[in-house]
């Protein structure tokens, strides 16, 4: 099953202002590496602002986000919480799912605007999961 990503209004105005402020500085001073740098940041923005999203496929949460997939084997989830962060992650809401997997506690942070039918739906594969 698929879920998109929860969109927040103050993760937009922090990912295209600030990137909005590289491209406007590097065209004032003229600055041909600003320019280029924040060429490659609006392009990396907007390609991740529209391609968040998530997969429950086979066992595993697929987490893909711009040119990166990142899987995460849901018999080896320990733990969700949901959580309030601007950490950089693969979600585009303040409000996120912290999910602790592995033998070694690893932690993604990501966003499913349904939270509560994608929790249910890993809860079903894995009803060890414990939710805070």
């Amino acid at each position: 099953m698929n879920y998109q990503t929860k969109k927040d209004v103050w993760v937009a105005i922090l990912l295209f202002g600030i990137t909005g402020f590289i491209v406007t500085y590097s065209f004032i001073q003229s600055d041909l590496f600003f320019m280029i740098i924040g060429i490659i940041l609006v392009i990396a923005v907007v390609w991740f602002w529209f391609t968040v999203r998530y997969r429950v496929d086979e066992g595993q949460v697929v987490i893909k986000f711009g040119p990166f997939t990142k899987k995460v084997d849901i018999l080896d989830i320990e733990q969700i919480r949901l959580v309030r962060s601007l950490k950089l992650s693969p979600a585009l809401s303040v409000t996120r799912l912290e999910i602790t997997y592995g033998f070694d506690h690893r932690v993604v942070r990501i966003s499913p605007a349904d939270k509560s039918l994608f929790i249910k739906q890993l809860m079903s594969i894995n009803p060890d999961i414990e939710f805070e």
